[in-house]
């Protein structure tokens, strides 16, 4: 019996085992399971995160390169209606050391009312997703350049600038070495040439029959046909070369700001022979505008060779100019004589009364009395005038429309309606 007992405690035990590798075998599987599946699982949320994050990088590629493209939109704008204003003429374009020139005048307004008002990020629907962008690095500008220089003559000033080139009038030998050599220069239009007497806005350096050098000038000495002395050094050694007579002389701006706005105030120190032929110099400067060629600023001249007297001429050439240049012609006698008092918030006084009734310019815009020269006060009336004057004429109207310059303005006005006249009176000081 107690064997029958055993026996049977045995097949238990047994059958017990055979329960509990069972039992465990079927927990095994079914952790194994299990875990197949989270991995499985885990498996399909990393390929969906990553999907995910693939196409939020994709759409957070796309959205900073619809930015980018939006804001090279923005400058193909400018760069295809003003990239940018160049002003030719003689000493009254390029100023006096204590006075404000016109030219700079005009790069406030532009700053001002155009460039510094570019609010890149607002035109941005979801620009706070894009924190880490530099926003104040998307500016745009439009260079206003001042080419004036000295009291020039028209053609010289064409010869700057390469609508009328400068030409060697006499043969002479450029050395192997950087030593100057003298040279004799004029117009390509017979008329004699003066650059260099008061500034070299464009023309160094210069290329002489494919030589580069640096034209210089003697302002003290004259040669004997009483004209200034010039001399040409190549700026590297190189062989010794003959320049024959009628070589042009090929200025730095020669290729330079043709896409730009042109600004022109040339005749103050004359070089032609009437009304006309200063027209057809205008002309000829213009010509050298490549892009937007209807789009440019004349100034009339206010002063024959030098004087501020000769009316008769003067409304000759106010004449000439309007009938060829309509409304792009600003007639700066004219304005200072009349509306300019108003616009500078001054009295005519009794200087000023007798410069009027002369229809000459007061001495109240002028340097000295019996200057030619404008004063700063001029000359902030003369860059608002050009810059007001581009306004209406539509110069500017692409720009503001591309890069919503109007709703910003707008809305600047609104929070302080004094806002630009405080920028310009500040920097205009």
């Amino acid at each position: 019996m107690w064997e029958n007992n055993r026996k049977k405690s045995i097949i238990v035990n047994i059958l017990l085992v055979f329960l509990i590798i069972a039992i465990a075998g079927g927990l095994l599987t079914a952790m194994l399971r299990v875990r197949k599946q989270n991995v499985e699982e885990d498996e399909q949320l990393s390929a969906i995160h990553v999907q995910q994050q693939l196409e939020q990088s994709a759409a957070r590629t796309e959205s900073l390169a619809a930015i980018q493209e939006e804001y090279d939109k923005d400058l193909a704008t400018i760069a295809a209606n003003v990239p940018g204003i160049v002003c030719w003429g003689d000493d009254i374009t390029a100023g006096s050391f204590a006075y404000l020139n016109y030219p700079y005048v005009l790069q406030t307004y532009i700053n001002t009312y155009l460039c510094d008002i570019y609010d890149f990020r607002s035109t941005i629907e979801n620009a706070d997703e894009f924190s880490r962008l530099k926003w104040d690095e998307y500016t745009v500008s439009i260079p206003v350049v001042n080419m004036g220089a000295g009291k020039e003559s028209s053609y010289t000033i064409l010869g700057r600038c390469g609508a009328v080139p400068y030409i060697v009038s006499e043969d002479f030998v450029v050395p192997a070495g950087v030593e100057p050599v003298p040279i004799q220069l004029r117009s390509m239009s017979g008329k004699p040439v003066t650059p260099l007497i008061g500034g070299s806005a464009g023309i160094n350096n210069v290329s002489i029959n494919g030589i580069e050098g640096v034209l210089s000038i003697d302002s003290e000495a004259y040669n004997y046909n009483s004209t200034y002395n010039y001399f040409f050094t190549r700026v590297a050694p190189g062989a010794e070369t003959t320049v024959p007579a009628e070589t042009v002389i090929h200025t730095a701006a020669s290729d330079l700001y043709k896409d730009y706005i042109h600004v022109v105030f040339i005749g103050t120190y004359g070089n032609y022979d009437n009304a006309d032929d200063l027209v057809q110099q205008v002309k000829t400067l213009l010509a050298r505008q490549t892009q937007n060629t209807e789009r440019f600023i004349v100034l009339g001249p206010y002063s024959v060779d030098g004087w501020t007297a000769s009316t008769y001429q003067l409304d000759a050439i106010d004449t000439a100019m309007l009938q060829a240049f309509g409304t792009r012609y600003i007639n700066i006698r004219k304005y200072l004589l009349g509306d300019g008092y108003t616009d500078a918030d001054i009295k005519p006084t009794s200087e000023d009364d007798y410069s009027i009734s002369a229809n000459a310019v007061p001495p109240s815009f002028l340097v000295t009395a019996h200057s030619t020269e404008l004063n700063s006060t001029a000359h902030k009336l003369v860059g608002k005038l050009i810059f007001s004057r581009m306004e209406s004429l539509g110069y500017f109207d692409e720009i503001k429309d591309e890069l919503r310059l109007n709703e910003r303005t707008k809305q600047i006005l609104k929070d302080d309606p004094s806002y630009f006249e405080t920028i310009i009176k500040n920097t205009l000081k």
